[in-house]
């Protein structure tokens, strides 16, 4: 049989017959609808809780982006977490319909002989196609992204030829696809640390990266890309509470929960290239005391933490080297906190014997110049997971 031949000719679209829309988004400034986000860190560091906790709003109508107050399906492909051990748990704590909630895996039959397994991309794209259509999903959780990636993805073809089905998947049927991955550990920039090739950073339009932060136990969002949202570095902080959930068979199994404390001042690029050892370091150098002299010279001794940072690059700092310097200061401490008074975050010298609250702290203390009220969303009846606790 002969060969087809490829006759190829360019399209034209004149500009002025493309219809201007606005972007639509799952959850804002986060997950847009249409394309492919990644959610990337460090593993157990939060990234699978967080994209429970969203599946499980999602599933409620809970959500405050393009489908506020509809009920959301949502399809997990996951590789790492069986589902009736930790999925299913998680998504119960964390209140989720689970009629809205699909896991998939691929039938594959070979000389009459069927067998389950994960899907293989781009191979399985059709399939997956299909499995979204029937369930009417909106968002589809990849975790890990790279377990279902054919080929080295360290190379850039390789990982296009995932990523490029993926992307062109969501365009066409609208939908948030997320793209869980890991980083390793490490100084510099946080979005270099994602495993893999630098095309699965730049073929997507969103990327989260999360993080502990070890002083405090919170997990940090911070949106790292985003095409559609202005919003690039901005980050959000959520705790991890312990939760009871009963199995089917009766027993009782603890699972973490997450708690969402609002924006937050801290980065993943903050934790990620802290100084090591510097909490032992006593000396105050030059950004320190600029720092403390800012804030002994306002009142009452505090400031937002915006004027901080500008004052400093005005004074030659980096911003890092500021809040460095915020951060090491322990005779007085400085604390950030959320502002009562809608101001955002603001940086202040504590009273003596003050520990940290506000983003540093998920709960008020009276030793602080201001207090930082949990959100309501937190049951007075649930403990903070400790540092060496649950985890995702």
């Amino acid at each position: 049989m002969a060969d087809t031949a490829e006759h190829r000719i360019a399209r034209l679209t004149p500009a002025a017959t493309v219809r201007i829309q606005r972007q639509k988004e799952l959850k804002p400034k986060q997950i847009p609808l249409g394309t492919c986000t990644v959610v990337a860190g460090i593993a157990g560091e939060g990234k699978s809780s967080y994209l429970v906790d969203v599946t499980a709003r999602a599933s409620m109508g809970q959500l405050e982006g393009d489908f506020a107050g509809t009920k959301v399906a949502s399809i997990w492909v996951n590789i790492e977490d069986d589902p009736g051990r930790v999925q299913v748990p998680r998504l119960k704590a964390a209140g989720a319909d689970l009629d809205q909630v699909y896991f998939l895996t691929i039938d594959s039959t070979i000389d009459e002989e069927t067998r389950e397994s994960i899907p293989s991309l781009p191979m399985d794209i059709e399939p997956i196609r299909v499995a979204i259509i029937e369930s009417g999903a909106q968002l589809v959780v990849l975790d890990p992204a790279s377990s279902l990636m054919s080929g080295d993805l360290n190379k850039r073809d390789d990982a296009r030829r995932s990523l490029d089905v993926l992307s062109a998947l969501a365009q066409d049927l609208e939908i948030a696809i997320v793209l869980v991955l890991h980083f390793g550990k490490g100084r510099g920039s946080a979005s270099e640390k994602i495993s893999g090739s630098h095309a699965l950073r730049d073929a997507v339009r969103s990327v989260l990266l999360v993080a502990r932060d070890d002083e405090t136990g919170n997990r940090i969002i911070t949106l790292d890309k985003s095409n559609y949202s202005p919003h690039v570095g901005q980050s959000w902080a959520f705790d991890m509470v312990d939760t009871e959930v009963t199995t089917d068979d009766g027993e009782v199994v603890h699972v973490g929960r997450v708690v969402d404390l609002g924006e937050t001042d801290v980065s993943v690029g903050d934790i990620i290239n802290r100084e090591a050892g510097d909490d032992a370091r006593e000396d105050r150098n030059a950004a320190q005391e600029f720092v403390l002299d800012f804030l002994v010279n306002s009142t009452p001794h505090e400031a937002k933490a915006g004027d901080v940072l500008k004052a400093g690059r005005a004074a030659g700092f980096t911003d890092q080297d500021i809040k460095d310097a915020r951060r090491r200061s322990r005779n007085p401490k400085i604390l950030s906190v959320k502002s009562g008074f809608g101001a955002g975050w603001v940086w202040q010298l504590s009273s003596e014997g003050g520990t940290e609250g506000g983003e540093d702290g998920a709960y008020s203390n009276t030793a602080t110049f201001a207090t930082f009220v949990p959100p309501s969303s937190a049951p007075s009846n649930v403990t903070p997971l400790h540092p060496g606790g649950q985890s995702a």
